[in-house]
Formats: structure tokens, sequence, C-alpha cells
């Protein structure tokens, strides 16, 4: 991946404090991501907490299909791939207008899984 452009970090160099992880992902161009096998096996469409740090920073995200999901979306902002060919074809696409797939993601973050709105359900699921 290396001779290819890209630059593999360890977590100690990048997360050693909130505060470094936050910048790394600021300055980050977007998540690449795979899921581990459980989240596979499960189909739950599992999404974890880093990729939602990449959406609120308005950074898009590339992450491997967990399950289908009845609000996810996918292909602006976020895409969700299950083959290696649909991966490329996201990268290609957040690439051709960066700048669009960065506002989406930001809005997929304050839309889906700001506590404002999360919390509300949450407690009326709960209160009933």
């Amino acid at each position: 991946m290396e001779s290819q452009g890209w630059r593999i970090r360890l977590s100690p160099e990048v997360a050693a404090t909130p505060e470094s992880y936050q910048t790394y992902i600021q300055g980050s161009r977007g998540e690449f991501s795979c899921a581990k096998r459980s989240c596979m096996k499960f189909q739950n469409a599992w999404v974890s907490d880093r990729t939602l740090c990449y959406l609120a920073s308005g950074k898009p995200a590339v992450v491997q299909h967990t399950g289908p999901s009845a609000f996810l979306p996918n292909g602006e902002g976020l895409f969700r791939f299950s083959t290696l060919g649909e991966a490329a074809e996201a990268f290609t696409a957040v690439n051709a207008d960066y700048e669009r797939h960065s506002r989406a993601a930001r809005q997929l973050a304050e839309t889906y899984f700001d506590a404002k709105h999360v919390l509300g359900r949450m407690l009326g699921y709960a209160l009933l």
C-alpha cells in the first residue's frame, strides 16, 4: 500500500491522546476500513466510533458493508463496500467530487448520529 502512496500509521503514533487523535482524523483525507469477522458474521450494519469521528469531521468514509440497514446511506459521504471493485469505485467517486462527499459526510453525522437526535429517540423507546 505504501508503494501506492498510502501512509500506514501505528495507533500509538496518532492516538496517544484524545487531542492527537482528533488532529490526526481532521488532517486525514478520509477513512478506509475493513470490519472484524464478527461484524461480518452478525450482519448488523455495525459502524465504528472511528467512522463516526471521520464523518463528524467532514471526511468521507469507505467502509466494509456489515449488513443491511434501514437508514445507513451508501454512495454519498459514506460508502459501504462488499468487494474490492466496489471499494475502488468508492475511491473514484470520492476523488471525483471530494468537497461534495465531505459535506455529505458531515451531514450524515449530524442527521443520524448527533446525540441530540439519537438520545431523544432512545429515551422515547425506553419510556414506552
